[in-house]
């Protein structure tokens, strides 16, 4: 289906894009529950799963949306800080501007891949008041160390170079903005070869982090999940090719 497009201006000068499966400002739109999704690494609407996901909620009676991160809707964002695993603010900022529009329509999420555990991170921190009444996690990276690790070996190499082109594609055309934070030459972003490698280099440093490690730590959902208090769940392949046993979850959940 052909979305309903939306820009949202954030508090500091940039933009979210979100695709609505109606125009949600119509009458139709008005009194429906509504199906939130949260994409995965360098996703958008046009991923196969995204708009398969939306529109099967859709046809089901629900008003479907989804959030591009920060650089993913086709449109380079204007700050040099983009999206990760545990960028929250982002989320936040669009569920709180969705619940003020649609008070009372109840509101569940999906998270895919990266989605997923930034959704972890997100119902960890917001457990008190979290706007949304259900959560399903699906196929996320919840111990990036051993995701990124993963990544690198066999088959999966094949992921890894698609996903990798499409970070430093977009690194590049924000060269301009980089170099002003983080002082990083032109060639230095395109001798990235390891998902690893382009997190310790912009991913971690732009953000606030440490290192690759430090961001890793810091924002794996797996360690987050005895935190949540909403109704979740957490749906893992078994061949996932991204994942390792790591991610599944050895303790008691709430």
């Amino acid at each position: 289906f052909t979305p309903i497009w939306q820009t949202l201006d954030t508090d500091d000068g940039d933009f979210l894009d979100l695709a609505w499966s109606e125009d949600p400002t119509k009458e139709p739109a008005q009194n429906k529950p509504i199906f939130v999704l949260f994409h995965g690494l360098e996703g958008c609407f046009y991923s196969p799963y995204a708009n398969g996901l939306m529109n099967a909620f859709a046809k089901s009676g629900w008003l479907s949306v989804m959030m591009h991160f920060r650089g993913c809707s086709g449109k380079p964002n204007k700050k040099a800080r983009a999206y990760h695993s545990g960028e929250v603010t982002d989320a936040r900022f669009f569920l709180e501007h969705l619940h003020l529009r649609f008070p009372n329509n109840p509101k569940v999420a999906v998270g895919i891949s990266l989605g997923g555990n930034m959704l972890a991170n997100y119902l960890a921190q917001y457990k008190d008041d979290p706007i949304l009444k259900a959560a399903t996690i699906v196929s996320a990276p919840l111990d990036l160390a051993a995701c990124a690790n993963r990544i690198e070996q066999g088959f999966s190499k094949v992921y890894r170079r698609y996903l990798l082109s499409s970070l430093k594609r977009n690194a590049l055309q924000k060269h301009h903005l980089l170099h002003g934070e983080l002082a990083l030459s032109y060639n230095s972003i395109k001798r990235v070869t390891r998902l690893y490698e382009f997190d310790d280099l912009i991913t971690a440093p732009l953000h606030g982090f440490k290192d690759a490690q430090d961001y890793y730590d810091q924002c794996s959902g797996l360690s987050k999940l005895q935190q949540i208090t909403l109704p979740t769940l957490i749906i893992h392949a078994k061949d996932d090719p991204f994942m390792t046993e790591e991610v599944i979850p050895k303790f008691v959940l709430p």
